[in-house]
């Protein structure tokens, strides 16, 4: 895997994808292939481009699936392009192109800033999906189309996830993991996860609306976010906000929000089933582990068509498992 870049968070809470890019092609051709729609076609996506600052940039990904629109901030012929980034279901931000470099060889240079509160796992699902991007561009200058491949953006997801989470190098988040095998097929676990009239087997009473941007209310309410990737029957991520009983539809919770990502994929005649949720309240961190663990017992009940007992049946031995009081739980 080439340079992996970097993402660092500021004292004011923002996350900063970073990637620096050596290329054997001039300044004046990597503007191009930033700006002009043929070649940005060959590498990015379809891409609508009004060159001057206040047009659009308008990226149009997984033929037109997903719709990322931009305003153009900054611009420089040659040398610099900002424009803002908004996709539905995500904070807006911001991504800034540097070209240096004379003659026959430049240096570029990527950073995608998102604004403080923005979710951990975000900044990482942008690592991820813009080293691959960028391990296309070459080949476009070249007149190749790379296209998407999904199977490389999964893995390039998880290198980052390792770097970054499970060997420590980024401060103050904390997640939640599982892994489980699970039977079935991966379409037959995904409705399970995502249909009204499954949830309440396994999760509760709840509503996923099935799109980027769809609302999200489950548990009859206590949970609401938004989705912000949803790729079936293989990936869903949604934010993650809780709210107590009394809470209208307007309140505000009282709670950090979060970022839940399931991903499935199918091994052997089951389906692994990989489940991460952050960040994390530490004060919160063994009780989560706990709730996760009680309700993937009962996905995996009700999906083996045994008889799912009541949560607390299972959450009594996974509190003794995570070392959780059930009679002073952390509020």
């Amino acid at each position: 895997m080439k340079d992996m870049g970097t993402i660092t968070r500021t004292d004011d809470g923002e996350y900063v994808v970073t990637f620096e890019r050596q290329l054997a092609h001039s300044a004046q051709d990597v503007w191009a292939a930033l700006t002009e729609p043929a070649t940005l076609g060959r590498w990015l996506a379809r891409t609508d481009v009004d060159l001057r600052v206040g047009g659009h940039y308008v990226i149009h990904f997984f033929d037109g699936k997903e719709t990322m629109r931009g305003v153009i901030r900054a611009l420089e012929p040659g040398h610099l392009l900002e424009y803002s980034w908004n996709e539905s279901g995500n904070p807006q931000s911001v991504v800034c192109w540097t070209i240096t470099g004379t003659g026959n060889a430049c240096r570029l240079t990527l950073k995608h800033s998102l604004p403080a509160g923005s979710a951990a796992a975000l900044a990482i699902e942008l690592g991820g999906g813009w080293h691959v991007i960028l391990d296309n561009l070459e080949p476009a200058m070249r007149g190749e189309s790379a296209g998407f491949d999904a199977s490389k953006i999964r893995d390039s997801e998880a290198a980052y996830r390792e770097r970054y989470f499970e060997k420590g190098q980024s401060a103050r988040v904390l997640s939640v993991n599982f892994e489980r095998l699970l039977p079935g097929t991966v379409e037959r676990v995904w409705r399970h996860l995502t249909e009204p009239t499954l949830l309440p087997g396994w999760f509760g009473n709840g509503t996923i609306e099935p799109k980027v941007g769809g609302r999200v209310h489950l548990m009859d309410g206590h949970i609401r976010g938004v989705v912000t990737l949803w790729q079936p029957p293989r990936r869903l991520s949604y934010t993650w906000n809780v709210f107590g009983p009394g809470d209208g539809p307007d309140a505000v919770s009282a709670y950090p929000e979060s970022y839940l990502t399931f991903a499935l994929e199918p091994v052997a005649g089951c389906v692994r089933l990989q489940l991460t949720h952050l960040p994390i309240l530490e004060r919160f961190e063994k009780q989560n582990a706990m709730g996760w663990h009680t309700l993937l017992d009962m996905l995996a009940t009700a999906l083996r068509g045994e008889k799912v007992e009541e949560r607390p049946f299972y959450m009594k031995k996974n509190a003794a498992l995570y070392g959780v009081d059930l009679n002073n739980l952390v509020r």
